[in-house]
């Protein structure tokens, strides 16, 4: 059963008792009776999740989780056969590094010379150190990592919106593509988790100032991690939550003419910002040049397209690319639909992309309902008003983008998109809430 053995069956229970009354004991230190119920709900559905996605990947599909997992295990043995060796590719040994006293250690690591996969197996490498190189416990403190990011996440909206307590929970806790995808021994995991340390600490270090050291430094720590599993994630985030901040402040100037001449001028700081941000990250990291990214996208949904066909997998076009940014944007339009609203129910191939199309109709009707229910003025009365909205249609519509515009395959797609998930369900939640006047959602 691939990475799965008796070990797993014997270990996990004991560490799944022992975290059960560590969560207990969190959830009765939180001050706000509301939410403590939804604490608990959250971090087992994650857990439910990893363990899932574990048994259903290493009985039937394999992949990158097993490798990560075996990859991780060579570090780990490494740490036990030479303490300063394994420390050394732990923390301190760059992706591909060809030092001859590295080699008989590296040479069976599949991924080490990919820097954003050899740092995902680094962290199972040091998981291994705690669970005698377990998979499932492995993939339970995935779990449990990414799901700090979606608590800080929740306690972000919850603070905006309290009133939108039921909703905001279905929206950051129970999509099942989250829990699924968001919950294992993968990249997405670590991601979404760092994801929602950015938003925590951009939200109450920056725009509230709140506890600003200890928020400032979270939101650094989610930065660091995601620039080096998923840096496309932190290349969006930065210059969304730069419009935000400026928006964020133009709303506490009490003049409104001034606020109208404001806001172009605010907006034609943040673009430039942002982009000056993600050249400072990418430093010499030519494939994120703007040159580079129309040619790389070219090849890369062209290889997927292929690997679909041959492989019989739930493949899509967007139509041709040429390699030029201009072609890329010719796209935008049905790349965004694609990402928010596809695969359609008739288009699945399987369990997986059934349950994504499933969440893609249930997002599609709630967006109608939201854009059919009121004239634009008011929706657009409605973002102007709570910027963290403009902020999650921004980040949604551009990773939306650069989700179905690289990927040509549903699969990929379905995995690429959940970061952005929670921000959009919940963004439709809050509009909802807002254009109709208080009324209750469910």
């Amino acid at each position: 059963m691939g990475s799965l053995s008796i070990q797993d069956l014997l270990l996990t229970p004991i560490y799944l008792s022992f975290i059960l009354l560590i969560t207990l004991g969190i959830k009765s230190s939180i001050k706000d009776r509301n939410i403590r119920g939804y604490f608990m709900w959250g971090i087992w559905l994650k857990i439910f999740g990893a363990i899932a996605l574990g048994i259903i990947y290493n009985t039937y599909y394999g992949g990158d989780t097993n490798l990560f997992f075996s990859d991780g295990g060579i570090i780990w043995r490494t740490l036990i056969d030479s303490p300063s060796m394994g420390l050394r590719l732990m923390f301190f040994t760059k992706a591909g590094d060809n030092s001859p006293e590295l080699f008989q250690y590296v040479n069976r690591i599949y991924y080490y010379i990919d820097p954003h996969s050899f740092a995902v197996l680094r962290i199972s490498a040091f998981c291994d150190i705690f669970s005698f190189h377990t998979y499932t416990i492995n993939a339970v403190f995935f779990a449990i990592v990414s799901f700090t990011g979606i608590w800080c996440m929740f306690r972000v909206w919850y603070h905006l919106f309290p009133q939108l307590l039921r909703p905001l929970t279905v929206a950051i806790f129970f999509i099942p593509s989250v829990i699924f995808w968001g919950s294992g021994l993968l990249k997405d995991t670590i991601t979404i988790g760092a994801l929602g340390w950015m938003f925590y600490g951009f939200y109450f270090g920056i725009i509230l100032r709140r506890k600003m050291l200890q928020n400032i430094l979270l939101l650094l720590l989610g930065a660091w991690v995601s620039n080096a599993i998923k840096q496309y994630v932190l290349l969006i985030f930065l210059p969304s939550a730069l419009l935000w901040l400026f928006l964020q402040y133009r709303n506490h100037i009490k003049s409104r003419p001034l606020r109208i001449i404001m806001l172009p001028i605010l907006l034609s700081i943040a673009i430039p910002a942002g982009f000056l941000a993600v050249t400072q990250i990418t430093g010499e990291q030519s494939q994120y040049s703007i040159d580079q990214v129309a040619k790389n996208t070219k090849i890369n949904s062209e290889w997927l397209e292929y690997v679909s066909e041959q492989q019989g997998g739930s493949g899509y076009s967007l139509g041709e690319l040429d390699g030029t940014i201009g072609s890329m944007l010719t796209k935008f339009p049905q790349a965004v639909w694609l990402a928010l609203f596809r695969p359609y129910l008739w288009e699945a191939r399987n369990p997986f992309m059934l349950l994504s199309a499933f969440e893609s109709f249930f997002f599609l009707l709630l967006t109608l309902k939201v854009l059919l229910s009121v004239n634009p003025g008011r929706l657009i009365a409605a973002f102007v008003a709570n910027p963290v909205l403009i902020f999650s249609l921004v980040f949604t519509v551009v990773l939306a983008f650069a989700s179905a515009i690289s990927s040509n395959n549903f699969g990929t797609v379905v995995r690429y998109k959940i970061p952005f998930m929670p921000f959009y369900l919940a963004s439709l939640y809050v509009l909802r809430y807002k254009l109709k006047n208080n009324r209750k959602l469910f």
